[in-house]
């Protein structure tokens, strides 16, 4: 037991300093207990803060899509990797790594919540997931299915059998499995191949990618010496799912000796040498071949520095049909 009676004894002055002296250790002690067991819970556990929560429900973001939770933990950093919040998308999609062709993955902020944005596709079927970044809860789901047309879709043309020439059999990509690509090139076989059309019969015009329906297709579009055809043809099977053909009318068809033109490399040359100008000192920004009233022409459109050229030039001839300058 402390000497009271010493103590009081004591200066005052010294009494103040001891007062102060034991205070400050107490204090002292209390602030490193508290710190200590904070640090202590917070690691038990990551940084997380509660997503505000509004009056209203949540409403799905997109057709389809699974309805946003009400109550949410939101961490500061992301608690998922993005492997570990792929894995749970393709899990609830039933899809595995090898058969999913992953398109989009992507962290963003959504009404200040971490998620995980995934876009892939199989063979069948396309998805976008949303997941939470902290929890791996769903956000919103979307599946797209593709409708494969079966083989009796693509049915013989409407024209005349005296306006085309007879069609083949099937293209020759019905081996190709419905998850692969068979190229252009392989395409553009399988619609001279329809046509009846051997390669160096046709001239291409067009031979493109493009989406129809959510379904890759090719567009290709060739002519020959009589007729022009259209084609639309399945990128995953090659087979054909719409076409057209039409013959060119007989004046056009007999303005060119022998069925043939004058090509349009000959037809640029021309223009060329009307505007003073040589293949180096332009820039082409348009050249197709057509049907102007019965006449097969070539248009071709160039321009050199802030002046754009315009020429109409018959296919058959090499004539100039039409021309413009036109000055920006």
């Amino acid at each position: 037991m402390p000497n009271l009676k010493s103590f009081f004894e004591t200066p005052q002055k010294a009494r103040l300093t001891i007062i102060c002296l034991a205070v400050a250790a107490v204090t002292l002690a209390a602030v490193l207990v508290y710190a200590a067991v904070s640090l202590r819970s917070g690691a038990d556990a990551p940084p997380a803060q509660t997503e505000a929560v509004s009056g209203a429900p949540a409403q799905s973001e997109a057709p389809g899509e699974t309805e946003s939770p009400t109550h949410e933990l939101v961490g500061i950093v992301p608690y998922l990797t993005s492997d570990e919040a792929r894995e749970l998308a393709l899990a609830d999609a039933g899809v595995s790594e090898e058969e999913a062709e992953i398109s989009r993955e992507a962290l963003a902020q959504d009404n200040g919540i971490w998620v995980y944005e995934f876009r892939f596709r199989t063979g069948e079927a396309q998805y976008e997931y949303k997941l939470n970044a902290n929890t791996g809860e769903l956000r919103g789901k979307v599946k797209e299915t593709f409708a494969y047309p079966s083989p009796e879709v693509s049915a013989p043309p409407a024209q005349s059998a005296s306006s085309i020439p007879p069609a083949q059999t099937a293209p020759p990509a019905g081996s190709v499995s419905p998850t692969a690509d068979v190229g252009v090139e392989r395409a553009k076989a399988a619609a001279l191949a329809d046509a009846g059309v051997s390669a160096a019969q046709a001239t291409f015009t067009k031979a493109e990618p493009d989406y129809e329906d959510g379904k890759l297709v090719y567009d290709v579009e060739f002519f020959t010496s009589t007729h022009e055809y259209e084609y639309e043809i399945d990128a995953a099977t090659g087979a054909v799912r719409s076409r057209s053909a039409e013959a060119f009318q007989t004046a056009a068809a007999s303005a060119a000796p022998g069925g043939s033109y004058i090509g349009m490399d000959r037809a640029k040359s021309i223009a060329l040498e009307h505007a003073g100008l040589t293949s180096a000192q332009v820039s082409f920004t348009h050249t197709r071949m057509d049907r102007d009233h019965g006449t097969m022409v070539y248009e071709i459109e160039f321009r050199q520095g802030r002046v754009e050229y315009e020429y109409k030039i018959d296919a058959a001839t090499g004539r100039i049909l039409d021309y413009e300058r036109d000055a920006d």
